[in-house]
Formats: C-alpha cells, sequence, structure tokens
C-alpha cells in the first residue's frame, strides 16, 4: 500500500495514532462513576477536532479506524442507541472534511462548512432528542442523572461529598439527624436522600440548557477550527522532519491556504454584521427561557466566538512582534481554549482591533465616485 495521506503517512504515525485512540477510549469507557456521559461530552467535545488532526497527521487509513474505535466504544457504554447518535454526529462531518481537503477547500470557507455541519449535526440531535421526550429533553436528561445516582452503591457517600463541597445542600429543617456515620461510609435519611436527588435533577436541567448554545456554536466553531488549523500546522511539521531524517520527497500536506494566526482578521464587511449579534445579549436577558432566550444565546455565542478568535490573533501579532517564542504563544492559546477570564479579555481586545484596524489587513473604506 502506497503511503501518502490517503492512506497513511507513516506505519508509525499510523500505528501510534491508533494506540493512543483506543487506549484513551478503553480508559474512559472502563473508568469513572458514569462512562456513558463521560465519553459521550469528551467525543462531542473534541472527537471531530481530533479526527481532523489524525487524518493530517497519520492520514485517512488510521482516521478512519480511530473513527470506528469512536463508535464502538459509544456502543459498548450505551448500546445501539448511543451508536446511533454518534455515528450520525462523526461520520458525516468526517466525510466532509475528506471531501475538503481532496478539492483544495481554501481554509476559511473549509472552516464554515464544518462548523456549519457539526451545527446542523447537533441541532437535528437536539430535536430528535426533545421530540423522543416530549419537549422536556432538559427534565428528563435531569431526571436521569437523579436515576444514575440513586442506583449508585455509593450513593449516600456520593450524595455526602457533593454536600460537603457545597454543590449541594441540606435544608436547615432537614439537617437534625440527616446524616449518621456507619461503618466504611455514611447514610444519609431517605427525606434527606429525596431532596438531594431533586437538587441534582434541577442543576442538570439547568445546566445543559445554559450549555446548549454554547455546544451548538462555540463547540461547533472550535471543532472545525481547532481541528484544521492544528492539523495543517503538525502534520506540515511532521512531513517536513520524515523528509529531513530518511532522505525522502516531501510529502504534500494541503495547507488550504491557511494564513498565519497573527494575520486572521475579520473582514470589514463581515465586521458590522457580526457585531449586530450582540444584541443577542440583550435577548437572552429579556427572556427567562424559550426560543428567544435560545435565539439570543446563539447570537451572542457568534459575537464572542468570531471576536474571540480575532483578539487572539491581534494578541498573536502583538506577541510576534515583540518576538515572543513560539512555547508562549502556544501557551497564550490554550488559556484562551481554559480560562474564561482571558475569553473575555480576547473579546473586547477583537473588538478594539476590529475598530481601529492596528494591524493594517484591513483596506482603509473610500468614499464612492458620484458615478457609482
Amino acid at each position: 500500500m502506497r503511503r501518502g495521506l490517503t492512506t497513511f503517512t507513516t506505519a508509525r504515525a499510523a500505528i501510534t495514532a491508533c494506540v493512543l485512540c483506543a487506549g484513551l477510549l478503553a480508559l474512559l469507557s472502563l473508568g469513572g462513576l458514569f462512562p456513558a456521559v463521560t465519553l459521550t461530552l469528551i467525543l462531542l467535545s473534541v472527537g471531530p477536532a481530533c479526527l481532523m488532526i489524525i487524518g493530517f497527521t497519520a492520514g485517512f487509513l488510521p482516521m478512519g479506524l480511530c473513527l470506528a474505535a469512536m463508535l464502538a466504544a459509544l456502543f459498548h457504554c450505551g448500546g445501539v442507541t448511543l451508536l446511533g447518535f454518534g455515528a450520525v454526529y462523526l461520520a458525516p462531518v468526517t466525510a466532509a472534511f475528506v471531501l475538503c481537503l481532496m478539492k483544495r477547500v481554501p481554509f476559511w470557507r473549509a472552516c464554515g462548512y464544518l462548523a456549519g455541519l457539526l451545527m446542523a449535526e447537533q441541532l437535528c440531535i437536539y430535536l430528535l432528542l426533545q421530540s423522543l421526550t416530549g419537549n422536556s429533553l432538559y427534565l428528563a436528561a435531569g431526571g436521569l442523572a437523579a436515576q444514575a445516582v440513586n442506583g449508585m452503591s455509593i450513593r449516600d457517600d456520593f450524595l455526602y461529598a457533593l454536600v460537603s463541597m457545597g454543590l449541594l445542600a441540606v435544608p436547615e429543617s432537614m439537617r437534625s439527624g440527616a446524616v449518621v456515620t456507619v461503618p466504611g461510609g455514611y447514610a444519609l435519611s431517605p427525606e434527606v436522600v429525596e431532596e438531594l436527588l431533586l437538587q441534582i435533577r434541577s442543576y442538570v436541567g439547568q445546566m445543559l440548557e445554559a450549555l446548549t448554545p454554547s455546544t451548538l456554536v462555540s463547540g461547533s466553531g472550535l471543532n472545525a477550527l481547532l481541528g484544521l488549523s492544528l492539523g495543517i500546522r503538525w502534520g506540515a511539521s511532521a512531513a517536513q522532519k520524515r523528509a529531513f531524517k530518511r532522505d525522502e520527497p516531501l510529502q504534500v500536506i494541503p495547507d488550504l491556504q491557511m494564513p498565519p494566526l497573527r494575520e486572521w482578521h475579520i473582514p470589514r464587511p463581515w465586521g458590522l454584521r457580526i457585531g449586530i449579534l450582540a444584541v443577542g445579549f440583550l435577548l437572552t436577558r429579556m427572556s427567562s427561557g424559550g426560543s428567544l432566550y435560545m435565539l439570543g444565546a446563539i447570537m451572542t455565542q457568534v459575537f464572542t466566538l468570531c471576536f474571540g478568535v480575532q483578539g487572539l490573533a491581534a494578541f498573536n501579532y502583538s506577541q510576534h512582534k515583540r518576538g515572543a517564542g513560539k512555547t508562549w504563544r502556544g501557551l497564550m492559546v490554550a488559556l484562551s481554549l481554559l480560562l474564561r477570564f482571558v475569553q473575555i479579555a480576547l473579546v473586547v481586545v477583537g473588538v478594539v482591533d476590529q475598530i481601529s484596524n492596528t494591524r493594517g489587513l484591513r483596506p482603509p473604506l473610500r468614499p464612492r465616485d458620484e458615478e457609482e
């Protein structure tokens, strides 16, 4: 079998990718209190991006094997139902990614296609789950979470730990005799257990309702953006190292005309259009729930993601201009993904950069001629 991006870049890269993927999936499937929930959340968050990176660095064949391993892990944890949802989410975006590379679709257009497809897939899954639960998805999810905790062999110890960490609270009227120390752990009164399970049901529902817009927009956009950008960068770097060490022709890793991070920016015509989406923040404050809240939250997420990425690019430009090393610039990228206050600061930087055009990447506006 001939080596290359469409098969496998090297046997070592292919085996390494498959072994790491299988090992992590086995760890997630076999460990933890709720392996199905943990595995689903992780694959929803980073699954598509990981497959894209594997495709760039190891090739399409290892990427396909890793996709099969992900689906097998979902089947092991959740049966046919979870396997079906996983296939709907992961398989189409993987096929679209391969098509974008084969057609050499430009970077930003490919990001838009993949992010839009991920959003459409998540929306279809969301609507299907809403239909199956009688438009009570969040209540049903909270009920399943409470049921899962209630069925645990260490239920009382687990609930006591949540109370100790401040995540749950025992009402003042129930505190007398609520906790009894028994050999090997704690025992809670039935009334306290019922109250804490109701709190879990409520908190899980509220958390899912708050996270849905972020998952639809930011999750889809970051999966496409990180998968393509990191895959292109790491794939090209690995190809250069192989060519140097093996003294062989350089394998072609398509860069899709991706500009350096310091040159990423929102074009002027789109800046105002995306800026208008900031009104979504007001819509979320006008409504406590329902369609208006969801629309406003999605608009806010689009605005935050776009200008946050521009702020990161502007900061990277400043770091590059001052001669900062790759380690420090990479650290800033990592912090922007992990820390909320850094993300907010980058949104502010992005808005200022869009208005001031400090990097000079957007041409100045020209007045129209009278004939025009």
